[in-house]
């Protein structure tokens, strides 16, 4: 019985998912001025949204520690120690001692030290802790999950959980990754995974999912599939964008453009051709009456933005609704990503931030960071090297014969169309019916009359009073 019992609950754990809440960090780099000061500008902006790292709060060990473990799009790997990232934690660094922990043991899954732990370390396993349903209530203990150990544990460390993908020279394909270890553990059934959020600044971090496991009253027309691309050697995961597409479906380039998803990275970084569109046929008269302007940000010695912002005094959300849609078609696929106005501009106390930064040199490089990753879910799969991306705002594509252009129709409007016509059929049914019967009730009454006036016993009455009436008028 106990066997039986041991094979059902094995069974039911390699089902689940895996799920970590996570956090955003949320560093004060500028001091006493905040979003409701009047003095808050350009720079104060970038500094608050730039850059901005989630993190989790791990349990781990037997009996539990505790450790914070910072999720990046710049690594990879599922490493713990003093590494040089950690800086970015700042008042988040924790603790956590091998030694304590009874399930602790150095594995062989990797041999060789790392750089970033001064040539230290060695791969290892613990008992890992983590949540299988999406409130998340019920914490459940998982064992022999791998990862790398670098400083040792007498000093405050964190854990760094890594996203890029494996390279054919590095050695991501070589360290522990969080994501197979569950997976060869068979807790979960794929290598997928997910930063699925609630608010800008919190949600779910979820290993092993099926978008449909995840999202509300979900649609399978609503997702999207694609194959990631690699960008350069930094083994970033990217997208191939077939067009990018403004306003009244205005196709703006030429050729393929591709984007780098980063979720470190809180806004998005756009190209020039789209620059030049916006300025153009939107910002150009609010820089003429000084409402909106301009401004340049460093962000290091080489590496400098175009940020725009607008006075709130004279600029609201009625200018953010006539702003021109900025969509996504992308490659291989039947669905346009679109962001409307509301999406692209963030509200502080006395002035909007667009949220679309542009690099000095103008590349034609995009980066989808967190508000491209809020509105639009966006399941990897690390294995297959496939993304899921589930578009809650879905547009069909229909070809236009006449310009071989694909041109967008949101659903709403197919939807309110078809229910438009489907209606007016019925009507028209229901109203022939309403006029058959009709029609057959007086046939009805004429036949009826007819045989009336053929029997003798009839009252000729009303009739004989009917006649007086015609013969009155004529």
């Amino acid at each position: 019985m106990s066997k039986y019992l041991s094979f059902i609950i094995l069974l039911d754990i390699s089902l689940c998912i895996i799920i970590f809440p996570f956090n955003t960090i949320k560093e004060n780099k500028n001091g006493e001025i905040n979003i409701d000061n009047k003095e808050y500008n350009s720079t104060h902006f970038m500094n608050d949204y730039f850059k901005r790292l989630n993190y989790i709060e791990m349990k781990i060990g037997n009996p539990k520690q505790e450790i914070n473990v910072l999720l990046t799009f710049q690594d990879c790997g599922f490493k713990i120690g003093k590494s040089k990232k950690c800086i970015y934690m700042n008042n988040y660094l924790s603790n956590y001692n091998r030694n304590i922990s009874l399930d602790f043991k150095y594995t062989n899954y990797s041999n060789f030290t790392m750089y970033e732990f001064n040539n230290e370390g060695h791969s290892a396993e613990d008992t890992i802790y983590a949540y299988t349903d999406l409130q998340p209530k019920n914490i459940i203990k998982f064992g022999n999950i791998g990862f790398y150990l670098g400083s040792d544990t007498n000093e405050s460390l964190c854990g760094i959980i890594g996203f890029k993908m494996d390279g054919f020279d590095s050695k991501c394909g070589k360290i522990n990754n969080i994501i197979k270890s569950f997976k060869s553990r068979d807790i979960i059934n794929n290598y997928k995974w997910i930063i699925k959020y609630n608010t800008l600044d919190d949600g779910l971090f979820i290993l092993g999912s099926e978008m449909q496991e995840i999202i509300p009253n979900y649609n399978s027309n609503k997702l999207l599939i694609t194959n990631s691309i690699t960008l350069g050697l930094t083994n970033s995961w990217g997208l191939r964008l077939q067009k990018i597409i403004c306003g009244n479906n205005e196709t703006i380039n030429k050729d393929d453009k591709y984007a780098e998803i980063d979720n470190d990275f809180s806004l998005i970084k756009g190209g020039y051709i789209y620059y030049n569109y916006i300025e153009k046929n939107f910002f150009k008269e609010y820089y003429s009456k000084k409402i909106c302007k301009i401004n340049t940000w460093d962000y290091d010695r080489f590496t400098k933005y175009f940020v725009i912002d607008c006075e709130k005094e004279k600029f609201g959300k009625d200018d953010i609704k006539n702003f021109p849609n900025l969509g996504f078609f992308i490659h291989n696929t039947e669905s346009i990503l679109t962001l409307e106005g509301k999406d692209l501009f963030t509200e502080t106390k006395y002035k909007y931030f667009f949220n679309i930064i542009f690099p000095f040199e103008m590349s034609e490089l995009w980066v989808f960071g967190k508000i491209f990753l809020k509105k639009f879910p966006t399941n990897i799969d690390f294995d297959q090297k496939v993304i899921h991306i589930y578009n809650d705002y879905f547009e069909e594509i229909v070809e236009n014969e006449n310009e071989n252009e694909n041109k967008s129709i949101p659903t709403s409007f197919t939807l309110n169309t078809f229910w438009i016509i489907i209606i007016i059929i019925i009507g028209f049914i229901i109203f022939g019916l309403l006029c058959y019967l009709l029609g057959k009730n007086l046939n009805k009454i004429r036949k009826k009359k007819a045989n009336e006036l053929a029997d003798d016993d009839y009252d000729y009455t009303p009739a004989t009073a009917e006649n007086n009436v015609i013969n009155n008028i004529s």
